[in-house]
């Protein structure tokens, strides 16, 4: 007879570090995508006063160039941002769980 595989139970610890994995994943993700906006805006601003013509091709060179730039740049500490705004979001989930009546945890008032 084959006894059923006891598995051991998923703890709310558990799930509280893979939402922070992701949430911290996220936040990287939405500052390189920022900073690709940023790029691409500060691109356009650049006077293209004697470089000749601008082709499609280039421009489509210069969006990859920005992307991967922008890629770059956030995973190697970026300027801050993710951080900012896994912090304020991880802030924000901490107040909800507070005041969330029947959860199993301690409603007090902030």
């Amino acid at each position: 007879m084959i006894k059923d595989a006891v598995k051991a139970p998923v703890t709310a610890s558990f799930h509280d570090k893979v939402f922070q994995k992701k949430m911290k994943e996220t936040c990287a993700d939405f500052e390189s995508l920022f900073l690709s906006y940023m790029l691409k805006t500060m691109r356009a601003g650049i006077s293209q006063a004697g470089m000749g013509e601008k082709s499609h091709e280039s421009g489509l060179l210069y969006s990859m160039l920005d992307e991967k730039l922008s890629e770059e740049i956030a995973q190697s500490g970026g300027i801050g941002l993710a951080d900012v705004l896994y912090d304020r979001l991880i802030e924000q989930k901490q107040v909800v769980n507070i005041r969330k009546p029947g959860a199993g945890t301690v409603t007090r008032d902030i």
